[in-house]
């Protein structure tokens, strides 16, 4: 009998911005030599460090330990530690942890290779702060309007695992920034999918 895949913690950040055709989110295609998601379309974000520096974490996190059921402070910081640290690393987007909205909450199933338990933030992307793919882990990213990434999806342009697909959905029915980041949930229970 196997050991069950351990499921690490993760964290990932939905950048967005105001655009002309309306609201839009950064992607990045993941390299095809990654053994997860190889060649998939995401968000910034990845693992959080076993020794995950949340020093920069100084707000009260009360309000984010209510919104994801947690009982303590400790583990709420260094999931906002390792999205922002994420971003920076794979984006060179620089985001204060504190204006990172809980958004969503995905565990992957039993019997896939890696185990994730990846919580999913939204938050404006800086003013004068433009993303860039900068790790061998991205092999190119870009702006998209979220209906437009949505449709690409659709029709197989786009290839999205269903936590990316299911949160740019959710965003789509937004025109802008400020009615998304409105819109964030109060609660957030755990997907399995």
């Amino acid at each position: 009998m196997t050991e069950p895949m351990p499921i690490r913690p993760a964290a990932t950040v939905v950048l967005l911005r105001d655009g002309a055709d309306g609201l839009e989110v950064w992607l990045q295609q993941r390299a095809t030599t990654l053994a997860f998601a190889a060649g998939m379309w995401a968000f910034p974000g990845g693992r959080v460090d076993d020794d995950e520096d949340a020093s920069a974490v100084v707000h009260d996190v009360s309000h984010e330990r209510a919104v994801w059921g947690d009982a303590d402070d400790m583990v709420v910081r260094e999931h906002l530690a390792a999205a922002a640290r994420e971003t920076w690393e794979e984006s060179g987007v620089r985001l204060d942890p504190a204006l990172l909205l809980a958004w969503g909450r995905w565990v992957t199933p039993p019997g896939d290779t890696r185990r994730f338990d990846a919580r999913f933030y939204v938050a404006r992307c800086p003013s004068g702060q433009e993303p860039r793919p900068l790790t061998g882990e991205v092999a190119a990213g870009q702006w998209f309007v979220v209906r437009s990434a949505v449709d690409a999806f659709a029709t197989g342009a786009l290839p999205m695992w269903p936590p990316t697909i299911s949160t740019l959905t959710s965003l789509a029915a937004f025109d802008d920034v400020m009615s998304a980041l409105a819109a964030a949930p109060h609660q957030i229970e755990a997907v399995t999918e």
